[in-house]
């Protein structure tokens, strides 16, 4: 590779206004700052700690390391020879980036981690999210996926997207923000007493209109692809309508003799819900943002998360723009192909870059052979600390840059317009594709 060719293209990139895609963070408030975390808590509590558990470290081990009050070093000891068997990991080398570019510590390792707390500690304080997201990431708007915060329509960091999952496959906890009992928030909320079906589906369309028109969004995002087949059936009313009314009589039930009151919907009732929810968003031409490939944490179901099993839907509902998540990984190819197929589908880098930077860079080469370049979205977060958006940011902009590198040394266009790619991908492209 053409390091002086490379090393222009990057210096460009890093200049570059950003549309962060996808993130997991809470109000800067309601972070870390009144908590006792430390760095070493913080660093491994996402995507780190499953590499860690992946290569064989002890659970227990790992649980005295986040919960102990003992002394950071101490602590380090225990966690050393893992985090040093996963520090070249996509998720390690964030960490590594992210020490180095928010602190100005070289690393993560013993001879770093306590003047590294010290920092992080010291930076435990408004503002921080302001220095990370603005000043280093340059990041305009982060498109922000947490129904346990409390969302602000005023917010300068982040817009919202709305998960219908509780429409579809109701929980315990599966009630907008933090409501657990859906029954009692639509009685509460819209005076509706949910008795049959069509009560449902009422709600199910007042809660999305309310919920897109109080935060100037159009966006609603589905992580089911960690529950089950992301493959939804066309189910006839009459059969839903049945099981809907056994499913209200067995919760209606379960409340009367104190056991709770999550509703538990079958498969074909929350593939007629996933219809109907798509039916609405059709209607009013909305963003579904879909969680397809690889599941987080250390053990899930991979066939279940395969996005061709989406096809059925691209092609019954072309007025919802499908953005699939996290190129689909390892099924890249298959979002490459959907993506160039179909109008209404493009691909979305959040996450990649993390779980791979080798694979990102081989599916942005071939999505750029293969997709209109306005259709590829090439960075989200999908942290729920923020310092680790500044690292992952850095990745995927070296991921960007090098991609386009190759392109620029075959030929397939010149630097000037590879500039012009690459602002497109971090910034034109979600910016259009989101509405923002």
């Amino acid at each position: 590779m053409d390091k002086t060719l490379y090393n222009t293209l990057y210096d460009e990139i890093l200049k570059m206004p950003v549309i962060d895609t996808h993130e997991h963070l809470i109000w800067e408030e309601d972070d870390r700052i009144n908590e006792n975390r430390d760095v070493l808590c913080e660093y491994i509590q996402h995507y780190f700690i499953n590499d860690l558990i992946s290569c064989g470290m002890p659970r227990k081990d790992l649980e005295w390391v986040m919960h102990s009050r003992e002394d950071i070093l101490k602590r380090w000891d225990k966690v050393e020879p893992y985090w040093e068997i996963c520090r070249y990991t996509g998720y390690g080398q964030i960490l590594d980036i992210t020490a180095k570019g928010v602190y100005g510590i070289d690393g993560v390792n013993r001879g770093t981690i306590a003047a590294l707390n010290d920092a992080f500690l010291a930076a435990k304080k408004p503002g921080h999210y302001q220095r990370v997201l603005k000043d280093l990431c340059h990041i305009e708007v982060s498109i922000l996926d947490n129904a346990m915060i409390r969302p602000q329509s005023d917010s300068p960091f982040f817009k919202y997207v709305f998960q219908p999952r509780g429409f579809i496959r109701p929980s315990p906890f599966d009630g907008p923000g933090t409501q657990p009992n859906m029954l009692a928030y639509l009685d509460e909320t819209f005076s509706i007493k949910v008795k049959t079906i069509d009560d449902w589906q009422e709600a199910c369309e007042r809660e999305l209109d309310k919920t897109l028109a109080r935060y100037g969004v159009q966006i609603c995002k589905c992580i089911l692809a960690y529950n089950r087949s992301i493959r939804f059936e066309k189910v006839e009313y009459a059969v839903a309508k049945n099981l809907f009314a056994d499913v209200l009589k067995k919760t209606q039930y379960r409340d009367k003799e104190n056991q709770g009151n999550a509703m538990d919907f079958p498969i074909p009732l929350q593939d007629y819900m996933m219809h109907h929810v798509l039916g609405l968003m059709n209607k009013r031409g909305l963003v579904f943002q879909f969680h397809v490939g690889y599941q987080a944490g250390n053990g899930n179901t991979m066939a279940n998360c395969h996005p061709a099993l989406l096809n059925n839907l691209f092609l019954e509902y072309p007025d919802v723009h499908f953005d699939l998540f996290h190129i689909g990984y390892p099924f890249q190819n298959v979002v490459c192909a959907l993506t160039k197929m179909f109008p209404n589908v493009t691909v979305d880098m959040c996450w990649a870059h993390m779980i791979s930077p080798a694979a990102c860079i081989a599916a942005l080469d071939d999505f750029l052979d293969a997709i209109p370049y306005n259709k590829i979205s090439a960075f989200g977060g999908d942290y729920n600390f923020v310092d680790a958006v500044y690292g992952h940011l850095q990745q995927a902009k070296k991921d960007v840059a090098i991609a386009l590198t190759r392109k620029v040394e075959r030929g397939v266009f010149d630097e000037g317009k590879a500039v012009e790619i690459a602002h497109a991908l971090l910034y034109d492209n979600p910016k259009r594709i989101f509405r923002l």
